[in-house]
């Protein structure tokens, strides 16, 4: 009778790969496919929190730079670009983990139905990754040479070639994305034969699929290529920060001596630099572990496991949670870098905030104003 069974799934799976958990403890094939108590209150608790208060924040800035005309800056084009980039991580990112949950599916699967919705989901993950990555090496770039070279700058820090640099960052992350897509590129047919639990009744018809790689060269292949941004980014940045910094003490040192030195303007490129180091600090802290994870997942694919730190199943996916959600409180916490590092951002929200609340309070006296002449 059970070999029916197993013949008769072999069948409907034919073509994908057929799982018999039915043999393993109930208490094991839990704790290998579904969510633990842990991962679900961070999911309830800690994603919607993210998400409310990231939609908030990043939507706020947007509206700042709308609304408030001294705030359409040069600068503040990039960090638009990068508030957008934010937002769609933070939605597709919470999508993704919240949907998985809401499903009830199983860790390792998906509800993808073609090829193009695992390329349309993985793109949607990394596109805005590697795009943030080319807008704060540009925003880098850019205030290296403001602040080093501040002539040369002045010559060639156009709205035009402000616009340029932002399409080619976006052009560079979807094309860089494109290497990545081919790890997640095939649908894949999963049947499980659950244990004959109640646990498992739920379980839709025992069937699932997953996005995996068109090759299995594509697993290394692109885990690395996920990492080489980090590393480009983080030696490039130390290096024009150190520079950055040394310049502006070379200022602040002979500030004195210079005559008409206008200090209001080294105020304003030492907040935007002090705003654009802190934002690739907090960067650089929050996928640190990405990148660290992806390298030691990368190491044991092409050492066939023999190197490396070994992960069980639920160690890696704990781990996945923890990096995926770093990955949010970046998109999230940018606004506030912005509004603790420069009080011109501080000025700017509690100008647009003030300005709403008056307004919403005229609308809310003018009928009561107009019910008193009446």
């Amino acid at each position: 009778m059970e070999s029916q069974s197993n013949s008769s799934h072999d069948a409907f799976c034919k073509g994908g790969s057929f799982r018999d958990e039915s043999t393993i403890l109930e208490e094991d094939v839990i704790e290998k496919y579904f969510f633990s108590t842990g991962e679900r209150y961070i999911i309830i608790v800690f994603y919607p929190i993210l998400l409310a208060f990231g939609l908030f924040s990043n939507l706020a800035f947007l509206a700042v730079v709308a609304r408030i005309p001294s705030m359409r800056t040069l600068t503040n084009v990039y960090l638009v670009n990068l508030a957008i980039c934010d937002t769609v991580t933070i939605i597709t990112q919470t999508n993704d983990i919240l949907g998985s949950y809401i499903r009830h599916a199983p860790l390792d699967m998906r509800s993808h139905k073609t090829n193009f919705g695992c390329i349309m989901t993985a793109l949607s993950l990394y596109v805005t990754h590697f795009t943030s990555v080319c807008l704060l090496l540009t925003m880098t770039t850019e205030r290296y040479l403001g602040i080093c070279r501040p002539l040369q700058h002045r010559l060639v820090a156009t709205k035009e070639r402000t616009v340029k640099l932002i399409i080619m960052s976006w052009v560079l992350g979807v094309l860089y994305s494109g290497l990545v897509v081919p790890r997640f590129s095939k649908v894949i047919k999963v049947c499980v034969l659950w244990p004959n639990s109640d646990r498992f009744t739920d379980m839709p018809s025992k069937f699932s699929l997953v996005c995996l790689a068109i090759h299995p060269f594509f697993n290394a292949f692109s885990l690395i290529v996920q990492a080489f941004p980090f590393v480009i980014a983080t030696i490039f940045n130390t290096i024009m920060f150190s520079r950055i910094i040394k310049k502006l003490h070379e200022r602040i040192s002979g500030i004195n001596e210079a005559v008409g030195f206008d200090q209001n303007a080294l105020k304003s490129r030492n907040h935007v630099a002090r705003l654009l180091f802190v934002t690739h600090a907090v960067f650089s802290l929050c996928f640190m572990p990405y990148f660290f994870v992806q390298v030691n997942v990368a190491v044991l694919y092409l050492s066939d496991y023999r190197i490396g730190i070994m992960m069980t199943d639920i160690q890696l996916w704990t781990m996945l949670w923890f990096v995926r959600g770093l990955s949010v409180v970046n998109a999230t916490t940018n606004p506030l870098i912005y509004s603790v590092t420069n009080p011109r951002y501080r000025q700017a929200f509690l100008q647009l905030f003030s300005r709403s609340y008056a307004s919403t309070r005229q609308k809310r006296s003018r009928p009561m104003q107009q019910a008193a002449t009446m």
